[in-house]
């Protein structure tokens, strides 16, 4: 679970929080998993990481801007491949789901600029978040 501090900034003239901050929000949690993962975050040294091949929000509800506002965000793993894994997010204003979230993420290969197979730690590290899993 991710905890996303909303920003006096984030709402647009109506006082909804702007779309675009939800994809950050959802960025966010995905970064802190991926923290936790034997490869690390993205970019981090080494020949071993990941790039997000696709993302996609479908809206559910606006979210009113209030002072000290935090929506949760939570991550779970829908599907393991062989070299991708996809994750589905949720977004809750209070108990409400207010925005979904599936991204593909694909392990990669930085010296060799291509996707790669899912090492052993990495397959177990995700299954961790996975549905049973």
């Amino acid at each position: 679970m991710f905890l996303a501090q909303v920003r006096w900034s984030d709402p647009d003239q109506l006082g909804h929080v702007n779309h675009a901050r939800y994809l950050s929000y959802f960025e966010d949690a995905r970064m802190m998993m991926l923290a936790g993962a034997p490869t690390g975050v993205p970019g981090r040294p080494g020949d071993r990481g990941c790039i997000a091949a696709r993302v996609a929000v479908d809206y559910e509800a606006p979210v009113v801007y209030r002072p000290g506002l935090t929506l949760r965000v939570e991550t779970g793993v829908a599907a393991i491949g062989t070299s991708s894994w996809t994750l589905a997010q949720r977004m809750y204003d209070g108990d409400s789901v207010v925005a979904r979230c599936e991204c593909v993420l694909v392990a990669y290969s930085y010296a060799d600029g291509k996707k790669r197979p899912l090492d052993d730690d990495e397959r177990a590290y995700w299954q961790r978040f996975a549905s049973g899993g």
